[in-house]
């Protein structure tokens, strides 16, 4: 036990002297939680400037202008003369986009026809785009309504005249899950843990391969003794690291935790021991310090795709998810999302558990086996 303790002191102090490891670990950590909600902290795009032309200069193409303008998404900044001059404003960045109400839009409404409304603006900036589309489809929608009501009225239906006195049926529509309908409530908490799972993978890396260029007491040891070392060098430190993000740090962003903490700790205990042991397991099968780390970031933004809360699983290849399912992010994002986000009974995540154990046992053989083939090339089996 002794020789365990000065080895892992040695070990220890080592970690202190890697600057490329302590870059990665603290800098990596603090880059990435503001870096990554930063582009989404507003959530929803509001009062987007668009210019429009009324070509019609109608009563229901100016009540459809005004319906636009009450909407949230688009302020109407000018009103222009022309196709040509609302499409000079937005080139020059002046609005984000322009509609154009063309001649004949009263008269083709009052025929029971579909009036065109043309609607353009910089779909590279998809936010803004979709909101300016979003906002003209709510007002058109209202205008419609309004309209067809009106003709059925004229047309002397009685239940229609009754409707348009009383109101219609109003639909209440509360989430389950998500309540805010953000984009950070819905993709931080397990974006987070894939920050987590990438950073570990990438500082086992390091310590394992920076081990193996230097000499040291860590060739007396034993492939299970030299897995332990690592697990008491990696897991500690990223258990306060994921207290802070699944935590105080959801917080500070506003999402809302719903799971109780013993519940949320009893998946991340296995999913750390998960990722450290195939960090380890990784790192024995390179020398090249920089080639592991180099792998690891570029499979960061695949994984997120793949993941199945930003792109469905359905609409992907089965050997890319089948892939996806051997990471310890996989099951650990599953849990997080279902405890915290959709308030699932810490009862329903014995799958996610038993898969998080069982990566745990797997990577932990694999990383005791790579460590004993790196002794043995070091000159010392074990």
């Amino acid at each position: 036990m002794s020789d365990w303790r000065a080895l892992w002191w040695h070990e220890f102090r080592q970690l202190w002297r890697d600057k490329a490891l302590l870059i990665t670990f603290f800098a990596g950590l603090g880059l990435y939680l503001v870096l990554y909600p930063a582009p989404y902290l507003h959530e929803v795009t509001t009062e987007q400037p668009v210019v429009v032309w009324d070509q019609d200069q109608s009563v229901a193409s100016r009540a459809l202008v005004r319906a636009v303008g009450a909407t949230p998404g688009v302020a109407i900044v000018e009103r222009v003369g022309s196709l040509a001059q609302a499409r000079t404003q937005v080139l020059a960045g002046e609005a984000a986009g322009m509609i154009w109400l063309p001649e004949g839009f009263e008269s083709e409404l009052r025929r029971g026809l579909q009036a065109q409304v043309v609607v353009a603006a910089n779909a590279n900036h998809f936010l803004p785009y979709g909101t300016i589309a979003e906002s003209v489809a709510e007002a058109s929608t209202v205008l419609s309504g309004q309209v067809r009501l009106v003709r059925q009225v004229l047309l002397g239906d009685g239940f229609a005249l009754q409707k348009s006195r009383l109101g219609g049926v109003e639909l209440n529509v509360v989430p389950a899950s998500n309540p805010g309908l953000g984009y950070l409530d819905y993709v931080l908490p397990g974006l987070f843990v894939l920050i987590l799972h990438q950073l570990m993978l990438i500082c086992a890396a390091l310590v394992g391969t920076g081990r193996w260029g230097r000499s040291g007491p860590w060739r007396r040891a034993s492939g299970m003794g030299l897995y332990g070392l690592d697990l008491a060098l990696l897991v500690p430190p990223f258990a306060l690291a994921a207290c802070w993000y699944l935590g105080p740090a959801l917080k500070f962003y506003g999402v809302a935790l719903l799971g109780p903490l013993w519940a949320l700790w009893s998946l991340l205990l296995p999913f750390l021991l998960a990722t450290a042991s195939l960090g380890v397991a990784l790192a024995s099968l390179v020398t090249r310090r920089d080639l592991l780390s180099q792998v690891l970031v570029l499979s960061s933004m695949p994984l997120l795709f793949i993941a199945g809360f930003v792109w469905p699983v359905e609409a992907l290849p089965l050997p890319l998810v089948a892939l996806w399912g051997l990471v310890p992010a996989e099951p650990m994002m599953q849990g997080m999302i279902r405890l915290n986000q959709l308030g699932a009974a810490p009862s329903d995540l014995w799958p996610q558990l038993v898969t998080l154990w069982g990566q745990a046992l797997a990577y932990g053989v694999l990383a005791v086996l790579g460590l004993r083939r790196r002794l043995t090339i070091a000159g010392e089996p074990r």
